[in-house]
């Protein structure tokens, strides 16, 4: 019995000795060859062939040195795999290491670099002999002069583009390979360009009524920094007369949506205390300038060259320019340019005074952004005097004087811009289309 139970133990050991060792057998197999670091590598100038012998061994790959590689070198390196010791081998003397199907090729560096010129200069003469392709493509949204230059820098030194205006399309001569890519990127930038409808209205309101309209001409913005901590900034114009920089007399400030612009006007006109001078509406694509100008060209002498006197006009007056640009939020961004000038005679010829500012404002689509500070001040004289005694010829003077009265008025222009939908342009979806009986 005590023989039986000896045997059995020892057929158990036995057995769990081979599992042991089918796993150790099953692990080593899993494991790619070479891919334990390797403890310690040091080679004192010993031939660059024989190191790479060593690491093509031991990482259990395929390496293959061009006969130039030759010479000396010097290795001390721990805890490095094999593939991390032959990119330090090839980094110190200037060789490269190119992984190709089932080998490695070792080369030096400067042949490597002549074989890809040489290579370039090969795919280049093919090319040469590939016959051009040309395609029409007709542009429907964008103009197809302002694709020009874009489609310029996709091609090729044998490529050409043109444009024929009557058709509004492209004419793209080049490889075919590079005429098929253009006409994917001009597929992208030709699309339809969203509408804005410019609303502006001009109020001319005395300098003592400005300030009874109830427009807070303060800048309020607030955000999230990188810490989603709340921040407010605020900044006002209430200052902007100490600058000497006309511009600065510029204020900026914003309506809300459902602010009632027109009955406030319109109470403004009623009561006496301004007038509207002109109510423009105009409509521009999305980041194309809108130009509004109300006033005269003055015209400006000048002399050419070669003597000859030349005429040139200047625009005097309230001109104001609108780009917008709508955001990803379908935010409006409005980049302003307002400017108002006038003229005047003197001995040197004629004198334009111009206030001008430009200026970014972001408001939501319908909300109306004002535009103040744009004064100008009248000088009224009257003669006043005893009746009759101050129309006496010389002697009058002695009965009357004159009166010299300054009235300062504000211009404010409000701007409105909305995003123009299909509905406000008019359009009809097909099904909608009304069906013939």
């Amino acid at each position: 019995m005590m023989l039986k139970g000896t045997n059995q133990w020892m057929l158990t050991v036995r057995r769990v000795v081979l599992i042991a060792s089918m796993v150790a057998l099953v692990v080593a197999a899993a494991q790619p060859a070479g891919a334990e670091p390797i403890e310690s590598i040091n080679f004192q100038n010993a031939d660059v062939r024989s190191v790479l012998n060593f690491l093509a061994e031991y990482g259990g790959v395929n390496i293959v040195a061009a006969p130039a590689v030759q010479g000396q070198v010097t290795l001390n390196l721990k805890n490095v795999d094999w593939r991390q010791a032959l990119s330090i081998l090839a980094k110190t003397y200037s060789l490269k290491v190119v992984e190709e199907e089932g080998y490695f090729r070792v080369m030096l560096l400067a042949d490597y670099l002549k074989e890809v010129q040489e290579l370039e200069r090969f795919e280049a003469d093919k090319r040469q002999l590939v016959d051009l392709r040309t395609q029409l493509i007709e542009i429907k949204y964008a103009n197809a002069k302002d694709l020009v230059k874009p489609v310029k820098s996709l091609l090729t030194s044998r490529g050409k583009v043109d444009v024929d205006n009557r058709t509004n399309t492209l004419l793209i001569t080049d490889e075919p390979g590079t005429v098929g890519r253009i006409s994917e990127y001009v597929a992208e930038l030709d699309k339809e360009t969203r509408q804005i409808k410019i609303s502006a209205r001009l109020l001319e309101v005395s300098s003592e009524y400005l300030e009874e309209i109830g427009i807070d001409w303060s800048v309020v913005t607030s955000g999230t920094d990188s810490r989603n901590r709340i921040y407010t900034n605020e900044a006002t114009t209430d200052h902007g007369n100490r600058v000497t920089d006309p511009s600065s007399i510029y204020k900026f400030s914003t309506l809300q949506k459902d602010w009632r612009l027109d009955a406030t006007l319109q109470a403004i006109v009623n009561s006496g205390n301004g007038k509207i001078l002109a109510q423009p509406e105009v409509t521009t694509v999305e980041n194309k300038e809108a130009r509004i100008q109300m006033g005269q060209k003055v015209p400006i002498k000048q002399f050419s060259a070669s003597g000859d006197v030349v005429i040139s006009f200047e625009e005097v007056g309230t001109i104001l320019r609108v780009t917008p640009h709508i955001t990803s939020s379908d935010r409006i961004l409005l980049h302003l340019q307002p400017e108002r000038s006038s003229f005047s005679f003197e001995a040197a010829g004629v004198v334009i005074n111009t206030n001008n500012a430009n200026t970014n404002v972001v408001v939501a689509d319908g909300q109306t952004a004002v535009i103040g500070g744009l004064t100008t001040e009248d000088e009224i004289i009257t003669r006043v005097g005893v009746p009759v005694l101050m129309d006496i010829p010389v002697l009058g003077r002695l009965f009357s004087y004159d009166k010299k009265d300054v009235r300062t008025r504000d211009l404010v222009v409000f701007v409105t811009p909305e995003i123009v939908d299909n509905a406000l342009m008019g359009a009809v979806e097909p099904e909608e289309l009304p069906t013939q009986p």
